[in-house]
C-alpha cells in the first residue's frame, strides 16, 4: 500500500501550506448557513448538491475559489432566500479571494496581481484576512463562528 504524497506547489516542490486551502470561505459559508438556521443537508438540497460538498466547502478542504461562478452565485441566492444575513453572504466572494491570496503566499508565489484586484480593497477582505491570521472573527461573524477555527 502506498502512502499519500505531500501536497506540491506549482513548482513541484513540497507545499508549505498547513491549513486547508479554502478555510476562510469555508468559515464564512458556515457563518452564513448558521445565521439562517440551516443544516448542511437543507442547504445542499436547495442548490442540488450532495451535503458532502457543503461539508467539504465549510472545512476548507474543497476551496470555494474552485467552485464555478454559477454554483457560487446559486449558493449565495439560496442563502439569501433562506434567511441568511446578507452581509455574511456578501462576504463569500471576498472570502474566496482571501483564500486565493493566502494560498499564493503560503506557496511562496507572487500574490501582487491578486492583491491588485478590487476585491482585495474591500474592507471585508482585510477583516477576513485578519480572522485567518488571528482567529478573531469580525463582529458580524462572532455569533456564528466556531471558537479557534483558524488556529
Amino acid at each position: 500500500m502506498s502512502t499519500p504524497s505531500a501536497p506540491m506547489n506549482v513548482l513541484g516542490q513540497p507545499s508549505r501550506c498547513t491549513r486547508p486551502p479554502g478555510i476562510v470561505a469555508g468559515a464564512v459559508l458556515r457563518s452564513a448557513r448558521r445565521s439562517a438556521g440551516l443544516s448542511t443537508a437543507l442547504l445542499a438540497a436547495a442548490i442540488d448538491v450532495d451535503d458532502t460538498s457543503i461539508t467539504l466547502w465549510e472545512a476548507g478542504s474543497e476551496p470555494m475559489a474552485s467552485v464555478s461562478s454559477p454554483v457560487l452565485e446559486e449558493l449565495a441566492v439560496a442563502l439569501r432566500r433562506m434567511g441568511a444575513e446578507p452581509v455574511l453572504v456578501a462576504d463569500l466572494f471576498v472570502a474566496a479571494w482571501c483564500d486565493l491570496v493566502l494560498g499564493a503566499i503560503a506557496e511562496g508565489d507572487d500574490a501582487s496581481c491578486l492583491l491588485a484586484d478590487p476585491l482585495a480593497r474591500d474592507n471585508a477582505f482585510s477583516e477576513l484576512l485578519a480572522w485567518a491570521m488571528t482567529g478573531q472573527p469580525p463582529a458580524r461573524h462572532r455569533p456564528y463562528a466556531s471558537a479557534g477555527q483558524f488556529l
